[in-house]
């Protein structure tokens, strides 16, 4: 029996260790990428696209767009079906620009090919001014959700992955420094674990703001800083509903998961200027995020910002 029982057990070692050793020179999946370079114009992000074969066009790529939108000359020299009927867009600014729901068939974005985009035809031409370039239209979220999509800022590129980079997949960051946030989505990226002069706020990182960081009224109120806004001067810019006039100061500290600011440029909602009912309190924009590899899981809810230890400094 004793005999038998070690027999037992050698074999038993032996099927171990074949299977460690089939285990170790079994090939790993490599992680499928594709990656489009893209420019970088006053802060937004803009790179070529066809549409149905058309184009290329030129679009932004924005994280704060829900549905996706494509400019109404485009939508029509490209044969894309559109509503009869238009509605009011939601977004900033104070002029009335008519929507009208449509969709794209086929879009493609460097390797990237994705097919039935719900998307919106609306008047561009602000953005276009803008910009300095005609804008055939806007990826937003419906392009991206259930995707993992990381941007790039320092090396211009967006990447889409199969699966999330771990904080170490930036090899150009040395050494790294990385911070996450989670975020669920509701009409736009709600996240959490960012705040303002000590105080918790709803988050919303919109790659489509060539600001630092953005408040509106409501935050204002919630975050005491009234005083703040007096000091702050005017400023202005254009959304998505035409020009927006607000005041641009600072706060005392803005931290983001790890990284922290100390007396960031911050601009101030004004009332009625389209951002009296967000969801959001704080908006992370691109003259922040210039400084990382943003990685968004839709997948999962999360967002990581992986940067170089001494970024660049803001405006």
């Amino acid at each position: 029996m004793k005999r038998s029982t070690e027999w037992h057990s050698g074999l038993l070692l032996l099927v171990i260790t074949c299977c460690v050793q089939v285990l170790a020179q079994a090939p790993i999946p490599k992680q499928a990428v594709i990656e489009v370079p893209f420019e970088l114009i006053h802060g937004e992000i803009i790179v070529p696209v066809t549409v149905n074969g058309a184009g290329p066009f030129w679009m932004l790529l924005d994280t704060g767009v829900d549905p996706s939108v494509v400019e109404l000359g485009t939508a029509k020299s490209v044969g894309l079906k559109i509503a009869v009927k238009g509605h009011q867009g939601d977004g900033g600014g104070t002029s009335r620009n008519l929507a009208y729901e449509t969709s794209l068939p086929v879009v493609q974005l460097g390797g990237l090919t994705a097919t039935k985009i719900d998307a919106l035809a609306t008047d561009l031409s602000k953005i276009s001014a803008r910009l300095g370039r005609p804008i055939g239209g806007i990826l937003g979220y419906s392009l991206f959700k259930k995707r993992i999509v990381q941007i790039d800022y320092p090396n211009l590129k967006v990447r889409f992955y199969t699966n999330a980079p771990s904080c170490a997949g930036a090899a150009d960051f040395r050494p790294p420094k990385c911070t996450k946030l989670s975020f669920r989505y509701k009409n736009e990226i709600l996240a959490t674990g960012v705040t303002v002069d000590g105080k918790p706020v709803i988050t919303q990182v919109d790659t489509g703001s060539n600001s630092y960081f953005q408040l509106t009224p409501a935050a204002v109120d919630k975050l005491g800083l009234s005083e703040d806004v007096a000091r702050a001067h005017e400023s202005s810019s254009v959304g998505f509903n035409g020009d927006l006039k607000n005041r641009e100061g600072s706060v005392r500290n803005v931290t983001v998961g790890s990284i922290s600011r100390n007396d960031p440029t911050v601009v101030f909602f004004g009332m009625g200027m389209g951002m009296d009912k967000e969801l959001w309190d704080l908006r992370i924009g691109s003259a922040f995020l210039k400084d990382f590899a943003v990685t968004l899981d839709f997948r999962h809810g999360q967002i990581t910002l992986t940067g170089a230890l001494n970024p660049q400094s803001h405006p």
